[in-house]
């Protein structure tokens, strides 16, 4: 799985096609990437993403408080339907042994 976490305006607007790119196996493991700096790096997992939603606006999102991966999987979703990420397929992810809808072409390079 991969991410891309935008950066933001000055408003607090994301901004597509600018910011990081995070991947791993599983949500909890995206978010424990995005965590992983001098002022958040200590943070509890659910801690961390409660924050982050928080100051994006967020703050009436739910979380399974309990259960962390089920927490990174709903934090992960609220920030992309938010437009503050994105999901990006990695290679082995296209689907490349089922035929085409008519009309499209991928081209490869």
């Amino acid at each position: 799985m991969k991410i891309r976490i935008h950066e933001t305006d000055f408003e607090g607007n994301p901004v597509e096609c600018t910011g990081e790119f995070f991947s791993g196996k599983t949500a909890l493991d995206i978010v424990e990437q995005m965590k992983m700096n001098p002022f958040t790096g200590s943070l509890e997992p659910v801690v961390f993403m409660r924050r982050v939603l928080d100051v994006n606006g967020l703050r009436s999102c739910r979380l399974s408080e309990d259960e962390p991966e089920n927490a990174a999987v709903e934090f992960l979703q609220r920030l992309t339907a938010a437009g503050f990420a994105r999901y990006e397929l990695e290679e082995h992810e296209f689907d490349t042994g089922h035929p085409q809808p008519a009309g499209l072409r991928v081209e490869k390079k």
